[in-house]
């Protein structure tokens, strides 16, 4: 028969604890009851190390409990490797109304100890009732990984604040204040910002009174998340957290689905539509909806394919938020320019062949800078509609006309397709393939690792 048991925290400091049993069960009892103050009595004929260890911090007899030792306890922990003095104890503990844990029979006793996380002052516990103890474990670590070491941080220096709050003017307010606070945004600013962030906000609050916490500070950071190449599974675990917790995912068109899924049903999913060489969205219309919907307080992901930083114009997107004085953070993403090469087979660099690799956006070239890097191997983005020009430059500059050349369109999808070729051929090989945006190139003596002759102008598909 399934029980409802009552939640409860209590305060052991100073108050009598049997603990019937030497075991490593009773030890790690022990750990937790010592850390709350209890007067520890433990009964055991022959206490392990572990508990033989705790000697000096508890009363410890060496004998087999009897009838009358639970007397006067506030609890009892039933810990031998006995089930019939554990059924023994659980009863004799009934009949007194002494609140009574059975190791591996919790249904036999009264209470049972429940998973516990701590972080500084924080405690949390979680409990499935006795039923599943493997479950509650795992559940107290998925608790402890979502409760960062900042928990226990901010715990500190809001119990200052709190403290502050009540011996000030405004400690009629006190309550309205404390529940106004941004705790989410404190948090986080904890964890990226640091305390003297989170002390500055307290301290504005505490000047200027509850309109602080309840104005325009309560802005959550925009997140400037990179995507990855492609592949779901080369996002980053910070990137996919930053998902989950979305209100507002503004996001690049080639972004997979099986990666937006991550987001909650309820979050509010906006396409930017950028494509390559066509762009559908213009820039200020996405810096636009990023500012609005960030002022309007809600938890905004710009989501953007590869690093937000290469070749993204994230950082025209952080100026468009710091005008309007909206807190931003950067999660960098795995980018295309080294993870599309990698997931075909071609290294960048490689001893005795090339030192150092360069990247190019083909975008803009003949608007900017016509300047080939100098560089063992380039990794050319944005490039493939433009070759036509661009080769003709390489080939100016000095590059062989025979430089092995791989092109890489959908890098590290499904349907990604490599084409081995030249630099001569590379643009009337690609053109014959259909290949189109997104392609990067690799241009080298490296991609030449990839097979063993270059000139076959292969096409290929790599398995994910």
């Amino acid at each position: 028969m399934s029980r409802t048991l009552y939640p409860l925290a209590v305060d052991l400091r100073g108050k009598p604890v049997l603990v019937a049993g030497g075991g490593p069960v009773a030890a790690r009892k022990l750990t937790e009851l010592l850390r709350c103050g209890a007067d520890i009595t433990v009964i055991a004929p022959e206490p392990g190390p572990a508990v033989e260890r705790l000697a000096s911090a508890l009363r410890l007899i060496k004998r087999p409990f009897k009838s009358g030792d639970e007397l006067g306890r506030y609890l009892v922990f039933a810990c031998t490797n006995d089930t019939a003095v554990n059924h023994e104890i659980a009863t004799l503990c009934a009949r007194g109304n002494i609140l009574c844990n059975v190791a591996d029979a919790s249904a036999e006793g009264t209470f049972h100890v429940p998973g516990v996380v701590r972080k500084g002052e924080v405690t949390v516990t979680v409990s499935t009732g006795g039923a599943a103890p493997g479950l509650t474990r795992h559940l107290k670590r998925l608790l402890s990984e979502t409760l960062g070491d900042e928990t226990a941080g901010l715990t500190a220096i809001l119990g200052r604040f709190r403290a502050e709050l009540k011996s000030g003017p405004d400690a009629g307010r006190a309550a309205a204040i404390l529940e106004s606070l941004p705790y989410r945004k404190l948090l986080e600013d904890l964890k990226s910002r640091g305390a003297a962030a989170v002390e500055r906000f307290l301290g504005d609050t505490l000047a200027k009174g509850a309109d602080v916490a309840k104005g325009a500070t309560d802005i959550p950071p925009v997140s400037l998340v990179g995507a990855g190449p492609g592949h779901p599974g080369l996002l980053t675990m910070l990137a996919a957290e930053a998902l989950r917790k979305a209100e507002v995912i503004i996001h690049d068109r080639l972004i997979p689905e099986e990666t937006l899924q991550l987001a909650s049903p309820d979050c509010l999913l906006i396409a930017a539509g950028k494509r390559g060489h066509f762009e559908s969205a213009r820039q200020e219309d996405i810096q636009k909806q990023l500012v609005e919907h960030a002022l309007s307080g809600k938890r905004v992901v710009r989501l953007k394919g590869g690093d937000p930083f290469v070749f993204g114009r994230g950082w025209e997107e952080v100026l468009a938020l710091e005008a309007h004085g909206i807190p931003w953070v950067a999660i960098p993403g795995v980018s295309s320019t080294t993870a599309g090469p990698t997931w075909a087979g071609i290294p960048l660099t490689h001893r005795g062949l090339a030192r150092s690799f360069a990247v190019m956006s083909g975008m803009a070239y003949s608007q900017t800078n016509t300047e080939i890097p100098k560089a063992d191997t380039i990794v050319l983005v944005m490039g493939l509609q433009r070759l036509a020009e661009i080769v003709p430059a390489f080939l100016a500059q000095g590059w062989s006309g025979e430089t092995p050349v791989a092109a890489i369109q959908n890098a590290t999808l499904p349907d990604q397709r490599v084409c081995l070729s030249t630099l001569a051929e590379i643009r009337a090989e690609t053109v014959r393939l259909g290949f189109d945006s997104p392609t990067l190139l690799v241009i080298g003596d490296v991609v030449g690792l990839a097979g063993k002759n270059t000139a076959n102008n292969r096409s290929h598909q790599r398995q994910p």
